[in-house]
């Protein structure tokens, strides 16, 4: 009976072996093809039960940069608990700007893994040249909510939290439309954290005239 059950775990441990090895050879596949096919291939990989499947996928995903995020953003809002996890830790390693209002949203997720991965992943984009991103997007939502968001982010990272406030102190890059085209290093960011007045980026206000020089100059 011993020798028995010694060949039946033997044997189920080879299958083991033969089955990983054939989701990393799969994966593989699908990283060397980098098609749009594959890109969905990778997505469905996410949504795999077997957390080896999705760990390989991840990896591709982020070695595949802004190609990879982009098919992310839609598994933020659908499937199981894991795959919204597995999606916010790609797009947070990322630093993908785009995908902040998204994780937003994905903070009310009822699972609490899936929250605290959203907000990992805020963290995380914040802390990879987004930072300005976020402020704008937490900026326009209503005050309560964005007070929760900020506290959240400061158990996280205090200096985060700090820089998020200043910067939303600030209209003029809060007024700005095209948010996604931002990130930390921009003119604009730099100049108003370097306390730069915002007329060296939209050129000097037009000359005052000097008194008298309305009515002609003196006589």
């Amino acid at each position: 009976m011993t020798d028995d059950r010694y060949a039946q775990t033997k044997s189920v441990d080879v299958l083991n072996a033969r089955g990983l090895a054939a989701k990393r050879e799969y994966v593989r596949e699908l990283e060397h093809r980098n098609d749009d096919q594959a890109l969905q291939l990778l997505v469905e990989c996410m949504c795999d039960e077997s957390w080896y499947l999705r760990d390989l996928a991840e990896q591709v995903l982020v070695k595949l940069g802004e190609r990879g995020a982009k098919v992310l953003v839609p598994l933020l809002g659908q499937g199981l608990w894991f795959s919204r996890t597995s999606a916010a830790r790609v797009l947070g390693t990322l630093g993908y700007r785009p995908a902040v209002p998204d994780l937003l949203r994905l903070t009310g997720d009822p699972n609490q893994t899936v929250t605290n991965a959203a907000r990992d992943a805020l963290v995380a984009i914040g802390a990879r040249r987004g930072a300005v991103r976020l402020a704008c997007a937490l900026h326009r939502m209503p005050p309560d909510a964005r007070r929760r968001q900020l506290d959240e982010i400061g158990a996280r990272d205090r200096a985060l939290h700090e820089r998020l406030e200043r910067l939303m102190h600030n209209e003029e890059l809060m007024d700005i439309e095209d948010v996604d085209s931002l990130t930390d290093d921009s003119p604009a960011v730099r100049a108003a954290e370097e306390g730069v007045e915002w007329e060296v980026l939209t050129g000097p206000p037009p000359p005052k005239q000097q008194s008298g020089e309305a009515g002609g100059g003196e006589a």
